[in-house]
């Protein structure tokens, strides 16, 4: 019997990270994973392996919590490159030093992103949660000198949107011309942060125009959160790439979390069954992720785009109205008046260090 084939897999090798990001989509982030941990290195490869058995899997991703923060990244690293799979990564940069950088460089890693959230380091340092802006930096320098593709990110939020166009120009000067805008969403530990990161439209049309010079001459940007096409009229930008939910889709990519839980992405908390226990490739085939597009928000009804872009991202949906299938908070700030209400209430409290 044939494999079935999958598009990714993201998998969360730990729930430890050296930053606290605000916007941080993982739900145990609150606690820096603790009670959540990870599971043992033994226990864990041999999980990878019987994953990459049971689903032809075209790549997987390797994030966390932090990556880096594993000591046996390089076995994973080892064993994905023996099983001839492709390879991304998703860090923080911070923990990334020279020797590190050439241990990377001798694998097929297709990419490491990398998120730099400002162009000075109290803009970033306040968005991840310490005094990390200058090891990213000097991350992203080392892997460039020993040849590793690095990928940038900008989340972007309702205090960094205005410096998008530096952060970019910042990326370039860094030999980094291949971008990620992934505006904030609310999902998981993420959700705390609302009132104080969730960009506007405004916010966001206008971190789009920087973006849509970038990528005129000829810099590679794409938006890889959902920015449904009632907010934003995506051919406004052609030079820059719009990415969608791809739940249930061809692009879909499965997250498998630090204890072996198989979910419909890396942001979504609602598990799709135990992957410790049963095959992925019944678990990819769930009538959770069958079912995902046939439900959209209420508002989305008369809408042409509603089953491609399904309202946005349902895990901020989740996360902050309570209901999977409801209206992505971006959205819902300029059309629900009651949750544009609790936005302003909030924003008028005073702000406690």
């Amino acid at each position: 019997m044939s494999r079935p084939r999958r598009h990714s897999l993201a998998i969360e090798l730990t729930s430890h990270c050296n930053q606290r990001c605000s916007y941080c989509y993982n739900a145990w982030r609150e606690d820096n994973g603790r009670e959540v941990g990870a599971l043992r290195s033994a226990e864990l490869l041999a999980l990878i392996e019987r994953a990459l058995d049971e689903v032809d899997f075209q790549h997987v991703t390797l994030t966390g919590g932090e990556p880096l923060a594993r000591a046996d990244l390089f076995q994973v690293l080892d064993l994905c490159r023996r099983r001839g799979v492709g390879i991304q990564m998703i860090s923080n940069g911070a923990l990334v030093d020279d020797a590190k950088a050439a241990r990377l460089a001798e694998y097929p890693i297709h990419f490491i992103q990398i998120t730099l959230n400002g162009v000075e380091r109290e803009l970033h340092n306040a968005h991840v949660g310490g005094d990390h802006f200058d090891a990213t930096i000097a991350g992203i320098g080392a892997l460039r000198r020993h040849g590793v593709a690095v990928a940038g990110c900008v989340v972007v939020t309702r205090r960094n949107a205005g410096q998008v166009g530096a952060i970019l120009d910042r990326f370039a000067e860094l030999d980094v011309r291949c971008v990620a805008l992934s505006r904030f969403s609310p999902a998981g530990f993420a959700a705390s942060h609302v009132a104080a990161l969730l960009p506007s439209r405004g916010d966001v049309i206008g971190a789009l125009a920087e973006a849509e010079r970038r990528g005129a001459a000829g810099m590679d940007i794409q938006v890889t959160m959902p920015v449904p096409p009632c907010v934003v009229e995506h051919a406004d930008y052609p030079h820059v790439r719009f990415g969608e939910c791809p739940i249930g889709t061809e692009a879909q990519e499965f997250a498998l979390g630090p204890r072996g839980e198989l979910r419909s992405c890396t942001l979504h908390a609602e598990v799709l069954g135990d992957a410790r226990t049963t095959s992925l490739a019944v678990l990819v085939e769930a009538p959770a992720v069958a079912g995902y597009r046939d439900v959209t928000p209420e508002f989305c009804a008369p809408c042409p785009h509603r089953r491609r872009c399904v309202g946005g991202c349902g895990a901020a949906a989740a996360s902050v109205l309570g209901d999977a299938r409801g209206l992505d908070p971006f959205v819902a700030q300029h059309v629900d008046d009651a949750f544009a209400a609790r936005l302003r209430r909030a924003r008028a409290l005073p702000v406690h260090p």
